[in-house]
């Protein structure tokens, strides 16, 4: 799948309790969100691939947590095994090029 800029994606995530030093955060449910990727990134030296995504909005497990109209950024990981592309940019095949380019160092 190829996620990039402009994309409108929904995905379900997976929520656990807080983190608190020393215990295991428990799973307590899945939460479904609904976005367009407005930037994305990679860190080279965690090895991430990031999205910056503004929120239409959400459902399901702590759903009121993420603001509508806000911006998260989550992990592509997180993204890739429950993402699904509702809509894509004009220029889509243009950017998923553009995005191989960068990923074999052409330019």
């Amino acid at each position: 799948m190829n996620l990039t800029v402009g994309c409108k994606v929904e995905w379900t995530e997976s929520v656990y309790t807080p983190y608190v030093e020393g215990e295991v955060s428990e799973f307590v449910g899945e939460r479904t969100i609904t976005g367009r990727i407005t930037a994305e990134g990679y860190a080279k030296k965690t090895n991430y691939h990031f999205f910056t995504i503004h929120v239409y909005g959400a459902t399901g497990v702590d759903a009121e947590k993420i603001e509508t109209d806000s911006k998260i950024v989550r992990r592509g990981v997180v993204l890739y095994p429950k993402c699904s592309i509702l809509a894509k940019p004009v220029n889509y095949e243009e950017l998923v090029q553009e995005k191989a380019l960068r990923k074999t160092g052409s330019s």
